[in-house]
Formats: structure tokens, sequence, C-alpha cells
């Protein structure tokens, strides 16, 4: 699956940039996520000399935010063009003087040595590996005792996710697609419909915590996230109805919005 996603998102980068974090949404589910995520960073007491790495960095959002500080910034994406974007929006002087790292790589195998991050970042990325066996063995392996993750998993009980193989079959014939897809881009106005060629993998949020757990990992905090009323795709199609009630749950993130909450993102230490 993990050549599928790198294909996939070396031809969509540009419009991955545009459609998630560029335009401006009703409800931009990935703003709210990376808010949560900066939120996390400044409950965090780093020195200037901290190291955070951004897997999965994608046009480099995150790192262009973290950047404004004195910390050294590594990012790395499995999607060339994905680098290229980021690499393109950074100030070249924080390039060109090594506070700002960015590069190819594949978090299953990281080029990088032992004990050197202070903080990793993980989000949109471990629902496209086969299992998480050697993505947290490297996590584990690079950052620093103490030092901190900060991953998302998408929630296997969100309603939004009941519907999926209805969803998924839906978009597969190609007819109905172009049709749906019109009615989302032109008349709804709601960008592209995406059509991933791969099914990503869903998680039990405390499932995952308690697997966190036992690898000598201790939950911090947890925000939900990119909330739904109604399962795929009515929440789409009813959105003058659901968008204002989803905006309003994002006030309660830190609540246990199993249901509701189709991404959980989670704040987790590494203990001894």
């Amino acid at each position: 699956m993990k050549e599928n996603v790198k294909e996939y998102y070396e031809k969509e980068a540009s419009v991955y940039n545009e459609e998630f974090y560029l335009k401006r949404e009703e409800y931009p589910t990935l703003r709210y996520r990376h808010n949560y995520i900066l939120h996390m960073i400044s409950e965090i007491s780093l020195p200037d000399t901290a190291k955070i790495l951004d897997v999965g960095c994608g046009p480099g959002e995150m790192i262009k935010d973290l950047a404004k500080h004195n910390w050294k910034i590594y990012g790395v994406d499995i999607a060339k063009e994905m680098v290229e974007i980021a690499s393109e929006r950074i100030n070249p002087e924080l390039l060109n003087k090594g506070q700002v790292v960015i590069g190819e790589g594949d978090i299953e195998n990281l080029q990088f040595e032992d004990d050197l991050f202070d903080v990793i970042i993980c989000s949109g990325v471990i629902e496209y590996l086969k299992d998480d066996i050697l993505w947290l063995k490297e996590i584990s392996r690079v950052l620093k005792t103490n030092g901190y993750l900060i991953i998302n998993i998408t929630n296997k009980y969100s309603v939004r996710k009941w519907t999926t193989p209805f969803v998924e079959f839906i978009k597969s014939k190609k007819n109905i697609y172009n049709a749906l897809n019109f009615v989302k881009e032109k008349i709804l106005h709601k960008g592209k419909l995406h059509y991933f060629p791969f099914r990503s993998r869903v998680h039990s949020p405390n499932g995952f915590d308690n697997y966190m757990y036992k690898n000598n990992f201790q939950k911090i905090k947890h925000h939900y996230f990119d909330f739904a009323i109604f399962p795929a795709p009515f929440d789409t199609l009813l959105s003058f109805f659901t968008t204002p009630l989803r905006k309003k749950m994002e006030y309660l993130s830190e609540k246990n919005m199993l249901i509701n909450g189709t991404g959980y993102l989670v704040l987790y230490k590494k203990k001894n």
C-alpha cells in the first residue's frame, strides 16, 4: 500500500496543498488538527536547542509555523513532490543555515541517529501503513527518552466510517463518481471528490492508547477532530445543516467524542 500512497501524493501534491491548506473552507478539518498540534507543542517546555521532526510533512505547513521559533526543524515525506513544495515555502535563509532540513524519508526506515529528537509529529501517516510495528520501532529509536510524540489515527467508531464500504464502491464506479464529483465541486463548491486508490487503516482510540502504553508511551492529552453528524457522504450533501454543528463540536475535542470524532490526535511522552 505504501507505494500506492507515494504515487498518489506525488501526483496530487499541488491539488492537496490547495484543497486542504490554502483554500478557505467553512470547516477546515486539517487546519483544526494543525492548530491542535501547535497548541500541544506550546504546552511543552522546550529549550531553544530542541530538535523537532515532522514525519509526513506534506506541503510544509507545520514546518513553516515551527520555523518561527529557534528550534531546529526536520521534515520528511515519502512523496518527492510534497518535499519540493515544502522546500519552496520555507525561507531560503533557514534552509541554507540548516535550521530547517527537508527531504524524502520513510517513517519505517528513518535516516537519523538514535535519540536525536525532542518532539516528533506524525499526522496523517500511519493509516497508510500495513501495521504498527516498524514505524513505532523507528520512532522509539530516534526519539529521546522523555521526548514527545504527537500522532493521529482515524477513529474506527466514527459515524463517518459506518458507510465506508458503500462510499468506496460508489467512487469505484466511474460514471457515478464523475456525477458526484460534479455535484460536490461545481454545485456545492466543496472542492474535488477525492478517490484514494487504497483503503486507509482505522484504529480504536482506546486500543491504540493501550498499545502505545505497552510500548513505553504515556498519554498526556488528546483532541478529537474532523467531526461528523451523519455517515458519508450525507455530511457533505447536507453541509448547510451539518457544518455549523461540526464546528461547534470542536469545542468538545478534549472530551470522549468517540462516535462523532473521525480523527484522534494524541500527545504521548516516551518513558524510560
